[in-house]
Order: structure tokens, then C-alpha cells, then sequence
């Protein structure tokens, strides 16, 4: 045997521990998943039924963790951190991809350090006011926005997610100046809401579906491309006047440089989850809609939509830096 054949040898019984048996024997401990919203609202709740669900494909528990604030930014400093093992993966939104790098100056990358491992919800985000508001629907909403500037205040999960983003592209249609009042995830938004704090929200149907059938909240934009199941009557944004909506998916990923077996045994555990009964079931109970896309075709329409969204947030003034 000759040196280099030693060397070789001594370089991979080094190499072997390290990377092949954690992949082989992934996951023999509990797996994390990091949220950048507060517990209880719609993207936390649809979490943590695929971490429920998926782990009963993985074989071992899925915690779920919350870490509010800066639009999820904390959230994700965790996950891009983190070891690339398998153990710390995050929920990302196209809020945070696609927005949030072009409006501040982050110290990651989120597209180029993080994985994507799968998308399951795609949000549909309604405005509500409180049914005692005097506006009876998003005309007149709208005109009282345009002829008193300053006076609406709006509430959202925070600076550069996408309802902040659809929203203030309307206002730079239409003329109009509103207060975006930023929170930490739903939440807080509806208390606040319901309190009498701001005049409207801009949530999903997991967190305003219950207060609506309650009588309590009048829904009166979808800001989506379709209208909602459970509210059939409300127009959606394209059929209001406006050529542009929300666009939002949800998704698991994880570290960049996470290893190929490990993504894909995640991948597909979680796909088998997403398309079981007890997930699909779930959804409809949440008042989502059910929804699935692959890791690697997800990361590609980041890829795709990361310029688009540059220029809008340049063209809306939105730069913090």
C-alpha cells in the first residue's frame, strides 16, 4: 500500500464519524423548529400541526420556538446560526425573503444561507375593522383615507411583511396617508384591534375567521387573488382596481449547507405529512387552504421574484438604510 492510499484512509476514518453517521442515523433526538411570530396565531398554529404530524413520519418530537420580533428576523439569525445538522430549522415566509433584505441591511443572506426544505401554507390575508366601524366596506374605507390623511391606522406582524408591502403599495396608488403600526405577530395585532388601539388588521382566516362569524369584525378586502371560502361576498384586490396582490408562502428550512440526505429525508417526511388526512383535515379546520411545494422549486421561485421585489420596495421608499 502506498503513502497516498494511507493518507486517503486516514483522512476518511476521520472524515466518517463527523458527517456519515450523524446523516445515517438522522434524527436520533428531538428536532426544533424556530418561529419568529408570537404562540397562537395562524402561521405558529399551522406549524405546529406539521411539526405534529411530521413527526410521527420522523420518529422523534418537533418543538416548536417562538422568537417574535423584527418581522422574524431574530427567528432566523437562529436558524442561519445554527449547526447545519438537522436539529434547528425555522418557519420562513416570502415576507422575509424577499422583503425584508431589500428594505434593511441584514447580516445573512436569507436566500443564500438558508435551505429550503418544503413550503406548506400559502396565506390569505383579509383587512378587518371592528362591526361597529362606520366603513361598510373598501369603498368607504378608502375615500375616508383619501380625504383624511393621518387619521386610519392599520396594524400588521411587522415592518415588510407582505401586508405592509400590499398595503402601502395602495396608498401610493391611491394617494393616500395611513399609520402602519407594526406588532410581533396576530396576536397582538387583533388585541390591539379589539381594543380600539388601531381602526384596522390585516390578518388570515385562521386569526380573524372566529371573530368574524363571531359578529365582532367586518371583513372588507381580501388582498389575495381569490375571495375567501367563508366570505364569498367580499371582493379580493384585483377586482377592486389594483393590478398587483399578496403573495406569501410558508415554509420549513434549515442552516445553509445542511446535507442533502438529511433535506430530503425532511423533505419527504414532511410532504407525507402535508398530504396525510390528519394534516388536510386540520387545514380545513383552520380555515387554510391546503397547499404544498417542494423545497428546491420554492428556492427557485425566491430566486426568480428576489429582483421584482427590490424594485418595488426601492420605488415605495421603504430602504430603513
Amino acid at each position: 500500500m502506498n503513502k497516498l492510499s494511507l493518507v486517503l484512509i486516514a483522512v476518511m476514518s476521520l472524515a466518517s464519524p463527523a458527517t456519515a453517521y450523524p446523516q445515517d442515523n438522522y434524527p436520533n433526538r428531538p428536532i426544533t423548529i424556530v418561529v419568529g411570530w408570537t404562540a397562537g396565531g395562524g402561521a405558529d398554529t399551522m406549524t405546529r400541526l406539521l411539526a405534529k404530524v411530521s413527526s410521527k413520519e420522523l420518529g422523534q418530537p418537533i418543538v416548536v420556538q417562538n422568537k417574535p420580533g423584527g418581522a422574524s428576523q431574530l427567528a432566523a439569525t437562529a436558524v442561519v446560526s445554527a449547526q447545519p445538522d438537522g436539529y434547528t430549522l425555522g418557519l420562513g415566509s416570502a415576507s422575509f425573503f424577499l422583503i425584508a433584505p431589500n428594505i434593511r441591511k441584514l447580516p445573512y443572506d436569507p436566500i443564500r444561507d438558508g435551505t429550503q426544505i418544503v413550503g406548506f401554507y400559502t396565506t390569505h390575508y383579509g383587512l378587518v375593522v371592528p362591526a361597529d366601524a362606520p366603513w361598510k366596506n373598501w369603498n368607504e374605507l378608502r375615500e375616508y383615507a383619501i380625504q383624511n390623511p393621518g387619521k386610519i391606522s392599520y396594524g400588521t406582524a411587522g415592518i415588510g411583511t407582505m401586508q405592509h408591502l400590499v398595503f402601502e403599495r395602495i396608498a401610493r396608488k391611491d394617494g393616500i396617508k395611513w399609520v402602519h403600526v407594526p406588532f410581533k405577530g396576530a396576536s397582538d395585532t387583533m388585541a390591539s384591534l379589539m381594543g380600539g388601539h388601531i381602526n384596522a388588521a390585516i390578518q388570515g382566516p385562521t386569526d380573524v375567521g372566529p371573530l368574524i362569524q363571531a359578529g365582532k369584525l367586518r371583513m372588507l378586502l381580501v388582498l389575495n387573488d381569490q375571495r375567501w371560502e367563508m366570505a364569498p361576498d367580499i371582493p379580493h384586490i384585483l377586482e377592486v382596481g389594483y393590478d398587483f396582490s399578496s403573495f406569501n408562502v410558508g415554509s420549513i428550512w434549515g442552516p445553509k449547507g445542511l446535507p442533502e440526505p438529511i433535506r430530503s429525508k425532511l423533505e419527504t417526511a414532511m410532504t407525507n405529512a402535508i398530504k396525510s388526512p390528519e394534516f388536510i383535515e386540520g387545514v380545513k379546520k383552520l380555515r387554510q387552504p391546503w397547499f404544498h411545494i417542494g423545497g428546491r422549486e420554492y428556492a427557485k421561485m425566491l430566486q426568480d421574484r428576489f429582483e421584482g421585489y427590490k424594485q418595488i420596495v426601492k420605488d415605495l421608499n421603504l430602504q430603513e438604510n
